[in-house]
Protein backbone atom coordinates (compact mmCIF):
# COMPACT_ATOMS: atom_id res chain seq x y z
CA UNK A 1 0.00 0.00 0.00
CA UNK A 2 1.37 3.39 -0.98
CA UNK A 3 2.19 5.93 1.67
CA UNK A 4 -0.44 8.50 2.50
CA UNK A 5 2.13 11.28 3.06
CA UNK A 6 2.42 13.83 0.30
CA UNK A 7 5.63 13.86 -1.74
CA UNK A 8 7.61 17.12 -1.90
CA UNK A 9 6.71 19.58 -4.67
CA UNK A 10 9.04 19.34 -7.66
CA UNK A 11 9.34 23.02 -8.51
CA UNK A 12 11.05 22.33 -11.82
CA UNK A 13 7.97 20.41 -12.97
CA UNK A 14 5.78 23.21 -11.65
CA UNK A 15 7.79 25.74 -13.70
CA UNK A 16 7.29 23.61 -16.82
CA UNK A 17 3.54 23.60 -16.19
CA UNK A 18 3.56 27.39 -15.79
CA UNK A 19 5.29 27.70 -19.18
CA UNK A 20 2.82 25.33 -20.82
CA UNK A 21 -0.09 27.23 -19.29
CA UNK A 22 0.97 30.27 -21.33
CA UNK A 23 -1.08 28.53 -24.00
CA UNK A 24 -4.12 29.84 -22.11
CA UNK A 25 -2.87 33.42 -21.88
CA UNK A 26 -3.46 34.67 -25.43
CA UNK A 27 -6.97 33.26 -25.75
CA UNK A 28 -8.00 34.94 -22.51
CA UNK A 29 -6.21 38.16 -23.47
CA UNK A 30 -7.94 38.41 -26.84
CA UNK A 31 -11.29 37.47 -25.38
CA UNK A 32 -11.10 40.27 -22.80
CA UNK A 33 -9.37 42.85 -24.99
CA UNK A 34 -12.35 43.16 -27.28
CA UNK A 35 -14.30 44.57 -24.32
CA UNK A 36 -12.04 47.65 -24.19
CA UNK A 37 -11.55 47.80 -27.97
CA UNK A 38 -15.29 48.20 -28.58
CA UNK A 39 -15.08 51.70 -27.10
CA UNK A 40 -12.20 53.11 -29.21
CA UNK A 41 -13.28 55.54 -31.94
CA UNK A 42 -10.88 54.58 -34.74
CA UNK A 43 -11.68 50.89 -34.39
CA UNK A 44 -15.43 51.48 -34.15
CA UNK A 45 -15.50 53.68 -37.25
CA UNK A 46 -13.10 51.52 -39.24
CA UNK A 47 -15.21 48.42 -38.55
CA UNK A 48 -18.46 50.19 -39.38
CA UNK A 49 -19.95 50.18 -35.88
CA UNK A 50 -19.97 53.99 -35.55
CA UNK A 51 -20.45 56.67 -38.15
CA UNK A 52 -18.13 59.66 -38.47
CA UNK A 53 -20.04 61.49 -35.74
CA UNK A 54 -19.62 58.64 -33.24
CA UNK A 55 -23.21 57.39 -33.48
CA UNK A 56 -24.06 53.71 -33.77
CA UNK A 57 -24.72 52.47 -37.29
CA UNK A 58 -27.99 50.64 -38.10
CA UNK A 59 -26.26 47.22 -38.15
CA UNK A 60 -24.24 47.91 -35.01
CA UNK A 61 -25.64 44.95 -33.04
CA UNK A 62 -25.03 42.36 -35.78
CA UNK A 63 -21.47 43.61 -36.42
CA UNK A 64 -20.65 43.67 -32.72
CA UNK A 65 -22.07 40.16 -32.31
CA UNK A 66 -19.95 38.87 -35.22
CA UNK A 67 -16.76 40.45 -33.86
CA UNK A 68 -17.29 38.99 -30.40
CA UNK A 69 -18.76 35.63 -31.43
CA UNK A 70 -16.43 34.60 -34.29
CA UNK A 71 -13.50 34.28 -31.91
CA UNK A 72 -15.38 31.60 -29.95
CA UNK A 73 -16.56 29.94 -33.17
CA UNK A 74 -12.93 29.57 -34.23
CA UNK A 75 -12.20 28.14 -30.81
CA UNK A 76 -14.51 25.19 -31.44
CA UNK A 77 -12.48 24.18 -34.49
CA UNK A 78 -9.22 24.81 -32.63
CA UNK A 79 -10.24 22.46 -29.82
CA UNK A 80 -11.07 19.58 -32.15
CA UNK A 81 -8.08 19.99 -34.47
CA UNK A 82 -5.70 20.22 -31.50
CA UNK A 83 -7.04 16.89 -30.20
CA UNK A 84 -6.36 15.18 -33.52
CA UNK A 85 -2.85 16.65 -33.64
CA UNK A 86 -2.05 15.62 -30.05
CA UNK A 87 -3.28 12.07 -30.56
CA UNK A 88 -1.16 11.67 -33.68
CA UNK A 89 2.03 13.55 -32.82
CA UNK A 90 1.97 14.23 -29.07
CA UNK A 91 1.02 16.95 -26.60
CA UNK A 92 3.89 19.22 -27.65
CA UNK A 93 2.61 19.10 -31.22
CA UNK A 94 -0.69 20.58 -30.07
CA UNK A 95 1.11 23.62 -28.66
CA UNK A 96 3.16 23.86 -31.85
CA UNK A 97 0.07 23.83 -34.06
CA UNK A 98 -1.76 26.41 -31.94
CA UNK A 99 1.22 28.75 -31.86
CA UNK A 100 1.82 28.52 -35.62
CA UNK A 101 -1.81 29.44 -36.33
CA UNK A 102 -1.98 32.13 -33.63
CA UNK A 103 1.05 34.06 -34.84
CA UNK A 104 -0.23 35.18 -38.29
CA UNK A 105 -3.80 35.48 -36.96
CA UNK A 106 -2.83 37.92 -34.22
CA UNK A 107 -0.65 39.87 -36.63
CA UNK A 108 -3.52 40.00 -39.14
CA UNK A 109 -5.95 41.37 -36.57
CA UNK A 110 -3.45 44.00 -35.57
CA UNK A 111 -3.03 45.20 -39.16
CA UNK A 112 -6.64 44.84 -40.37
CA UNK A 113 -8.00 47.76 -42.35
CA UNK A 114 -11.66 46.78 -42.39
CA UNK A 115 -14.28 44.47 -40.94
CA UNK A 116 -14.14 41.51 -43.41
CA UNK A 117 -10.42 40.82 -42.94
CA UNK A 118 -10.64 41.48 -39.20
CA UNK A 119 -13.37 38.84 -38.90
CA UNK A 120 -11.30 36.28 -40.83
CA UNK A 121 -8.24 36.82 -38.65
CA UNK A 122 -10.34 36.89 -35.48
CA UNK A 123 -11.79 33.49 -36.37
CA UNK A 124 -8.26 32.13 -36.96
CA UNK A 125 -7.07 33.72 -33.72
CA UNK A 126 -9.81 31.88 -31.84
CA UNK A 127 -8.79 28.65 -33.57
CA UNK A 128 -5.09 29.01 -32.81
CA UNK A 129 -5.24 30.37 -29.28
CA UNK A 130 -7.80 27.82 -28.13
CA UNK A 131 -5.77 25.03 -29.74
CA UNK A 132 -2.97 26.16 -27.42
CA UNK A 133 -5.37 26.22 -24.49
CA UNK A 134 -6.75 22.75 -25.22
CA UNK A 135 -3.21 21.42 -25.52
CA UNK A 136 -2.26 22.91 -22.16
CA UNK A 137 -5.42 21.47 -20.57
CA UNK A 138 -4.43 17.95 -21.67
CA UNK A 139 -0.67 18.35 -21.27
CA UNK A 140 -0.37 19.62 -17.70
CA UNK A 141 -2.47 16.94 -15.91
CA UNK A 142 -0.33 14.24 -17.55
CA UNK A 143 2.87 15.83 -16.22
CA UNK A 144 1.60 16.75 -12.74
CA UNK A 145 1.90 14.44 -9.70
CA UNK A 146 -1.44 13.24 -8.37
CA UNK A 147 -1.01 14.94 -4.99
CA UNK A 148 -0.56 18.38 -6.59
CA UNK A 149 -2.49 18.00 -9.85
CA UNK A 150 -5.05 20.63 -8.85
CA UNK A 151 -2.26 23.07 -7.93
CA UNK A 152 -0.36 22.43 -11.17
CA UNK A 153 -3.34 22.15 -13.55
CA UNK A 154 -4.94 25.12 -11.82
CA UNK A 155 -2.33 27.21 -13.61
CA UNK A 156 -4.61 26.95 -16.63
CA UNK A 157 -7.15 29.01 -14.73
CA UNK A 158 -4.52 31.35 -13.30
CA UNK A 159 -3.06 32.09 -16.74
CA UNK A 160 -6.56 32.79 -18.03
CA UNK A 161 -6.87 35.28 -15.17
CA UNK A 162 -3.51 36.83 -16.06
CA UNK A 163 -4.63 37.18 -19.68
CA UNK A 164 -7.89 38.86 -18.69
CA UNK A 165 -6.18 41.21 -16.26
CA UNK A 166 -3.35 42.21 -18.59
CA UNK A 167 -5.78 42.78 -21.47
CA UNK A 168 -7.97 45.07 -19.40
CA UNK A 169 -5.11 47.20 -18.08
CA UNK A 170 -3.33 47.34 -21.44
CA UNK A 171 -6.58 48.29 -23.14
CA UNK A 172 -7.23 50.91 -20.48
CA UNK A 173 -3.69 52.33 -20.74
CA UNK A 174 -3.83 52.76 -24.50
CA UNK A 175 -7.29 54.28 -24.25
CA UNK A 176 -5.52 57.45 -23.11
CA UNK A 177 -3.09 57.45 -26.05
CA UNK A 178 -3.21 60.54 -28.26
CA UNK A 179 -2.86 58.35 -31.35
CA UNK A 180 -6.33 56.94 -32.18
CA UNK A 181 -4.85 54.12 -34.27
CA UNK A 182 -2.39 53.07 -31.56
CA UNK A 183 -5.25 53.01 -29.07
CA UNK A 184 -6.40 49.65 -30.45
CA UNK A 185 -3.62 48.34 -32.71
CA UNK A 186 -0.91 48.37 -30.03
CA UNK A 187 -2.91 46.28 -27.53
CA UNK A 188 -3.83 43.87 -30.35
CA UNK A 189 -0.15 43.31 -31.19
CA UNK A 190 1.26 42.92 -27.69
CA UNK A 191 0.29 39.22 -27.20
CA UNK A 192 2.37 38.22 -30.23
CA UNK A 193 5.21 37.60 -27.77
CA UNK A 194 3.40 34.58 -26.33
CA UNK A 195 3.29 32.20 -29.35
CA UNK A 196 6.81 33.35 -30.23
CA UNK A 197 8.02 32.42 -26.74
CA UNK A 198 6.24 29.05 -26.84
CA UNK A 199 7.82 28.24 -30.22
CA UNK A 200 11.26 29.12 -28.85
CA UNK A 201 10.91 27.08 -25.64
CA UNK A 202 9.09 24.10 -27.16
CA UNK A 203 12.21 22.02 -28.00
CA UNK A 204 13.13 21.93 -24.28
CA UNK A 205 9.69 20.85 -23.01
CA UNK A 206 9.26 17.15 -22.16
CA UNK A 207 6.69 15.00 -23.91
CA UNK A 208 3.92 13.49 -21.80
CA UNK A 209 5.08 10.12 -20.36
CA UNK A 210 1.55 8.79 -20.75
CA UNK A 211 1.52 9.62 -24.45
CA UNK A 212 4.89 7.89 -24.83
CA UNK A 213 3.63 4.77 -23.04
CA UNK A 214 0.57 4.62 -25.27
CA UNK A 215 2.94 4.71 -28.24
CA UNK A 216 5.32 1.95 -27.03
CA UNK A 217 8.18 4.19 -25.88
CA UNK A 218 8.57 3.03 -22.25
CA UNK A 219 12.29 3.84 -21.82
CA UNK A 220 11.80 7.44 -22.91
CA UNK A 221 8.67 7.67 -20.77
CA UNK A 222 10.52 6.44 -17.66
CA UNK A 223 13.37 8.88 -18.18
CA UNK A 224 10.98 11.84 -18.42
CA UNK A 225 8.84 10.56 -15.53
CA UNK A 226 11.92 10.43 -13.28
CA UNK A 227 12.91 13.96 -14.27
CA UNK A 228 9.42 15.21 -13.47
CA UNK A 229 9.14 13.52 -10.07
CA UNK A 230 12.59 12.73 -8.70
CA UNK A 231 14.26 15.05 -6.23
CA UNK A 232 15.24 15.41 -2.56
CA UNK A 233 12.75 13.59 -0.38
CA UNK A 234 11.11 11.66 -3.22
CA UNK A 235 10.12 8.07 -2.40
CA UNK A 236 11.80 5.90 -5.05
CA UNK A 237 9.63 2.87 -4.33
CA UNK A 238 6.44 4.95 -4.62
CA UNK A 239 7.66 6.33 -7.94
CA UNK A 240 8.39 2.81 -9.19
CA UNK A 241 4.93 1.71 -8.10
CA UNK A 242 3.18 4.62 -9.81
CA UNK A 243 5.13 4.25 -13.06
CA UNK A 244 4.37 0.53 -13.10
CA UNK A 245 0.69 1.42 -12.69
CA UNK A 246 0.92 3.86 -15.62
CA UNK A 247 2.69 1.25 -17.75
CA UNK A 248 0.14 -1.48 -17.03
CA UNK A 249 -2.76 0.88 -17.68
CA UNK A 250 -1.23 2.06 -20.99
CA UNK A 251 -0.79 -1.56 -22.12
CA UNK A 252 -4.44 -2.20 -21.34
CA UNK A 253 -5.61 1.05 -22.98
CA UNK A 254 -3.81 0.21 -26.23
CA UNK A 255 -6.44 -2.47 -26.84
CA UNK A 256 -9.29 -0.01 -26.23
CA UNK A 257 -11.09 2.00 -28.90
CA UNK A 258 -9.37 5.42 -29.05
CA UNK A 259 -11.65 6.90 -31.72
CA UNK A 260 -14.22 9.68 -31.46
CA UNK A 261 -16.85 6.99 -31.95
CA UNK A 262 -16.08 5.55 -28.50
CA UNK A 263 -17.94 8.46 -26.91
CA UNK A 264 -21.08 7.35 -28.72
CA UNK A 265 -20.83 3.57 -28.56
CA UNK A 266 -19.49 3.04 -25.04
CA UNK A 267 -22.12 3.85 -22.36
CA UNK A 268 -19.47 4.71 -19.73
CA UNK A 269 -17.68 7.18 -21.99
CA UNK A 270 -20.94 8.54 -23.40
CA UNK A 271 -22.26 9.46 -19.97
CA UNK A 272 -18.92 10.91 -18.92
CA UNK A 273 -18.67 13.14 -21.98
CA UNK A 274 -22.21 14.28 -21.24
CA UNK A 275 -21.10 15.26 -17.73
CA UNK A 276 -18.07 17.16 -19.05
CA UNK A 277 -20.09 18.98 -21.72
CA UNK A 278 -22.75 19.83 -19.15
CA UNK A 279 -20.06 21.27 -16.87
CA UNK A 280 -18.76 23.44 -19.72
CA UNK A 281 -22.27 24.55 -20.68
CA UNK A 282 -23.30 25.41 -17.12
CA UNK A 283 -20.07 27.29 -16.46
CA UNK A 284 -20.76 29.57 -19.44
CA UNK A 285 -24.42 29.82 -18.46
CA UNK A 286 -23.40 31.84 -15.42
CA UNK A 287 -22.95 34.65 -17.97
CA UNK A 288 -19.22 35.03 -17.43
CA UNK A 289 -18.17 35.50 -21.07
CA UNK A 290 -21.04 37.91 -21.61
CA UNK A 291 -19.93 39.95 -18.59
CA UNK A 292 -16.28 39.79 -19.70
CA UNK A 293 -16.93 40.90 -23.26
CA UNK A 294 -19.81 43.29 -22.66
CA UNK A 295 -18.63 44.72 -19.36
CA UNK A 296 -18.28 48.17 -20.92
CA UNK A 297 -21.90 48.01 -22.08
CA UNK A 298 -23.13 47.06 -18.61
CA UNK A 299 -21.12 49.84 -16.96
CA UNK A 300 -22.52 52.29 -19.50
CA UNK A 301 -26.04 51.08 -18.68
CA UNK A 302 -25.29 51.80 -15.03
CA UNK A 303 -24.37 55.35 -16.00
CA UNK A 304 -20.55 55.38 -15.89
CA UNK A 305 -18.54 57.46 -18.37
CA UNK A 306 -15.82 56.14 -20.76
CA UNK A 307 -12.85 56.70 -18.44
CA UNK A 308 -14.60 55.16 -15.45
CA UNK A 309 -15.65 52.17 -17.56
CA UNK A 310 -12.07 51.46 -18.58
CA UNK A 311 -10.89 51.62 -14.96
CA UNK A 312 -13.75 49.44 -13.72
CA UNK A 313 -13.00 46.78 -16.32
CA UNK A 314 -9.33 46.59 -15.35
CA UNK A 315 -9.97 46.46 -11.62
CA UNK A 316 -12.61 43.79 -12.07
CA UNK A 317 -10.20 41.51 -13.96
CA UNK A 318 -7.59 42.00 -11.24
CA UNK A 319 -10.13 40.63 -8.77
CA UNK A 320 -10.66 37.67 -11.11
CA UNK A 321 -6.93 36.96 -11.19
CA UNK A 322 -6.80 36.92 -7.39
CA UNK A 323 -9.71 34.49 -7.48
CA UNK A 324 -7.83 32.21 -9.89
CA UNK A 325 -4.85 32.15 -7.56
CA UNK A 326 -7.06 31.41 -4.56
CA UNK A 327 -8.77 28.54 -6.38
CA UNK A 328 -5.45 26.99 -7.40
CA UNK A 329 -4.28 27.11 -3.78
CA UNK A 330 -7.37 25.50 -2.25
CA UNK A 331 -8.54 22.97 -4.86
CA UNK A 332 -6.25 20.15 -3.67
CA UNK A 333 -7.21 20.90 -0.08
CA UNK A 334 -11.01 20.98 -0.25
CA UNK A 335 -11.59 19.07 -3.47
CA UNK A 336 -12.97 19.80 -6.93
CA UNK A 337 -16.60 19.19 -6.07
CA UNK A 338 -16.74 21.60 -3.13
CA UNK A 339 -14.93 24.34 -5.06
CA UNK A 340 -17.39 24.06 -7.95
CA UNK A 341 -20.43 23.91 -5.69
CA UNK A 342 -19.55 27.02 -3.67
CA UNK A 343 -18.70 28.91 -6.87
CA UNK A 344 -22.04 28.12 -8.51
CA UNK A 345 -23.94 29.20 -5.41
CA UNK A 346 -22.00 32.47 -5.25
CA UNK A 347 -22.47 33.19 -8.97
CA UNK A 348 -26.21 32.53 -8.73
CA UNK A 349 -26.66 35.01 -5.88
CA UNK A 350 -24.56 37.68 -7.60
CA UNK A 351 -26.27 37.41 -11.00
CA UNK A 352 -29.72 37.51 -9.40
CA UNK A 353 -28.84 40.61 -7.36
CA UNK A 354 -27.20 42.22 -10.42
CA UNK A 355 -30.48 41.91 -12.33
CA UNK A 356 -32.23 43.68 -9.47
CA UNK A 357 -29.64 46.48 -9.35
CA UNK A 358 -29.84 47.11 -13.10
CA UNK A 359 -33.65 47.03 -13.01
CA UNK A 360 -33.85 49.52 -10.13
CA UNK A 361 -30.95 51.90 -10.72
CA UNK A 362 -29.80 51.81 -14.35
CA UNK A 363 -31.87 54.88 -15.26
CA UNK A 364 -31.67 56.63 -11.88
CA UNK A 365 -29.27 58.99 -10.12
CA UNK A 366 -28.80 56.61 -7.19
CA UNK A 367 -24.99 56.37 -6.93
CA UNK A 368 -25.09 53.77 -4.15
CA UNK A 369 -27.28 51.46 -6.25
CA UNK A 370 -25.01 51.76 -9.27
CA UNK A 371 -21.89 51.14 -7.19
CA UNK A 372 -23.58 48.06 -5.74
CA UNK A 373 -24.16 46.82 -9.28
CA UNK A 374 -20.46 47.15 -10.05
CA UNK A 375 -19.48 45.51 -6.76
CA UNK A 376 -21.70 42.52 -7.57
CA UNK A 377 -19.93 42.03 -10.90
CA UNK A 378 -16.64 42.06 -9.00
CA UNK A 379 -17.83 39.51 -6.45
CA UNK A 380 -19.30 37.38 -9.24
CA UNK A 381 -15.88 37.20 -10.93
CA UNK A 382 -14.23 36.28 -7.65
CA UNK A 383 -16.55 33.29 -7.24
CA UNK A 384 -16.29 32.29 -10.89
CA UNK A 385 -12.51 32.57 -11.12
CA UNK A 386 -11.75 30.76 -7.87
CA UNK A 387 -14.19 27.92 -8.42
CA UNK A 388 -15.60 27.44 -11.90
CA UNK A 389 -12.63 28.72 -13.91
CA UNK A 390 -10.02 26.72 -12.00
CA UNK A 391 -12.30 23.81 -11.15
CA UNK A 392 -13.57 23.20 -14.68
CA UNK A 393 -10.12 23.04 -16.26
CA UNK A 394 -8.75 20.81 -13.51
CA UNK A 395 -11.76 18.48 -13.55
CA UNK A 396 -12.08 18.15 -17.31
CA UNK A 397 -8.33 17.59 -17.58
CA UNK A 398 -8.38 14.56 -15.28
CA UNK A 399 -11.77 12.88 -15.74
CA UNK A 400 -11.05 10.97 -18.97
CA UNK A 401 -8.98 7.79 -19.50
CA UNK A 402 -5.52 8.27 -21.01
CA UNK A 403 -6.40 6.98 -24.48
CA UNK A 404 -9.38 9.35 -24.79
CA UNK A 405 -8.18 12.31 -22.74
CA UNK A 406 -7.35 14.79 -25.50
CA UNK A 407 -10.55 14.03 -27.40
CA UNK A 408 -12.64 14.29 -24.24
CA UNK A 409 -11.07 17.63 -23.33
CA UNK A 410 -11.56 18.91 -26.88
CA UNK A 411 -15.26 17.99 -26.93
CA UNK A 412 -15.79 19.43 -23.44
CA UNK A 413 -14.10 22.73 -24.23
CA UNK A 414 -15.96 22.87 -27.54
CA UNK A 415 -19.23 22.69 -25.64
CA UNK A 416 -17.93 25.57 -23.53
CA UNK A 417 -16.93 27.68 -26.54
CA UNK A 418 -20.10 26.87 -28.52
CA UNK A 419 -22.18 27.97 -25.54
CA UNK A 420 -20.12 31.15 -25.28
CA UNK A 421 -20.51 31.77 -29.03
CA UNK A 422 -24.29 31.58 -28.80
CA UNK A 423 -24.49 33.86 -25.78
CA UNK A 424 -22.01 36.40 -27.14
CA UNK A 425 -23.70 36.55 -30.53
CA UNK A 426 -27.16 37.27 -29.14
CA UNK A 427 -26.23 39.39 -26.11
CA UNK A 428 -26.11 42.77 -27.83
CA UNK A 429 -29.54 42.26 -29.36
CA UNK A 430 -31.01 40.58 -26.28
CA UNK A 431 -29.78 43.22 -23.86
CA UNK A 432 -31.22 45.93 -26.11
CA UNK A 433 -34.55 44.10 -26.28
CA UNK A 434 -35.12 42.93 -22.70
CA UNK A 435 -32.47 44.76 -20.65
CA UNK A 436 -31.99 43.58 -17.08
CA UNK A 437 -34.23 40.53 -17.60
CA UNK A 438 -31.39 38.99 -19.61
CA UNK A 439 -29.56 38.45 -16.31
CA UNK A 440 -32.47 36.36 -15.02
CA UNK A 441 -31.79 33.74 -17.70
CA UNK A 442 -28.27 33.29 -16.35
CA UNK A 443 -29.52 33.25 -12.76
CA UNK A 444 -31.99 30.44 -13.53
CA UNK A 445 -29.40 28.35 -15.38
CA UNK A 446 -26.82 28.88 -12.63
CA UNK A 447 -29.31 27.71 -10.01
CA UNK A 448 -29.90 24.54 -12.07
CA UNK A 449 -26.13 24.11 -12.30
CA UNK A 450 -25.81 24.26 -8.52
CA UNK A 451 -28.32 21.43 -8.10
CA UNK A 452 -26.64 19.36 -10.82
CA UNK A 453 -23.16 19.74 -9.30
CA UNK A 454 -24.49 18.70 -5.89
CA UNK A 455 -26.17 15.58 -7.25
CA UNK A 456 -23.87 14.22 -9.92
CA UNK A 457 -20.24 15.42 -9.73
CA UNK A 458 -17.95 12.88 -7.97
CA UNK A 459 -14.68 13.86 -6.28
CA UNK A 460 -11.36 13.09 -8.04
CA UNK A 461 -8.91 14.79 -5.66
CA UNK A 462 -5.40 13.27 -5.22
CA UNK A 463 -6.01 10.13 -7.28
CA UNK A 464 -3.61 9.00 -10.02
CA UNK A 465 -5.16 9.51 -13.44
CA UNK A 466 -5.19 5.75 -13.93
CA UNK A 467 -7.55 5.25 -10.95
CA UNK A 468 -10.15 7.86 -11.82
CA UNK A 469 -11.93 5.31 -14.03
CA UNK A 470 -13.12 3.52 -10.89
CA UNK A 471 -14.55 6.72 -9.39
CA UNK A 472 -16.79 7.03 -12.45
CA UNK A 473 -18.11 3.51 -11.98
CA UNK A 474 -15.76 1.84 -14.50
CA UNK A 475 -13.59 -0.19 -12.15
CA UNK A 476 -13.18 -3.01 -14.65
CA UNK A 477 -11.03 -0.78 -16.90
CA UNK A 478 -8.78 0.43 -14.05
CA UNK A 479 -5.96 -2.14 -14.09
CA UNK A 480 -4.36 -1.25 -10.74
CA UNK A 481 -6.21 0.45 -7.86
CA UNK A 482 -3.94 1.45 -4.97
CA UNK A 483 -6.07 4.03 -3.19
CA UNK A 484 -9.48 3.72 -1.59
CA UNK A 485 -12.09 6.27 -0.58
CA UNK A 486 -10.90 7.15 2.94
CA UNK A 487 -7.31 7.62 1.84
CA UNK A 488 -8.13 10.21 -0.82
CA UNK A 489 -10.88 12.08 0.95
CA UNK A 490 -13.54 10.56 -1.30
CA UNK A 491 -16.58 9.41 0.57
CA UNK A 492 -18.52 6.26 -0.17
CA UNK A 493 -21.52 8.49 -0.87
CA UNK A 494 -19.63 10.39 -3.60
CA UNK A 495 -18.44 7.15 -5.17
CA UNK A 496 -22.00 5.90 -5.12
CA UNK A 497 -23.13 9.03 -6.92
CA UNK A 498 -20.59 8.42 -9.66
CA UNK A 499 -21.76 4.84 -10.07
CA UNK A 500 -25.34 6.06 -10.22
CA UNK A 501 -24.46 8.52 -13.00
CA UNK A 502 -22.58 5.88 -14.96
CA UNK A 503 -25.08 3.07 -14.35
Amino acid sequence: MASNSKPPVNWRTYALCVIISLGQFVGAYESALIGTTLQKPDFMQRMGLWDSDGNKTPDYSSREGAIVGLFQAGAVFGNLIAAAVMDRWGRKAGLLFGSLVSLPALAGMTGSMGLPEFLVFRFLAGLGTWACGTSASAYIPELAPAAYRGFFAGMNGVMIGVGLCVASYVGMGFYFSDNPVAQWRAPMGIPLFCPIFILCILPWLPESPRYLLLNDRPEEARQIYDQLNAGPGADASALDEEFNQMKQQAAYDQAMDPSWKAFLTNPVHRKRIFMACMLGFLGQSTGVFVINNYGQTFYQTLGFGPTARQLLQGNRDLIALLGNMLGTWIIDRVGRRMVLLVAFIGCFVCVLLEAIMVALYADSDNTAGKNTGVALLYIFLLFYASGIDVGTYVYIGEMFPNHLRVKGIAISLSSLTMTATIYLTVTSTAFTAIGWKFFLIFAALTFCGTIWIALFIPETRCLPLEEIEAIFGNEQDAVVIKHRGLETGISAQEKGMAEHVEG
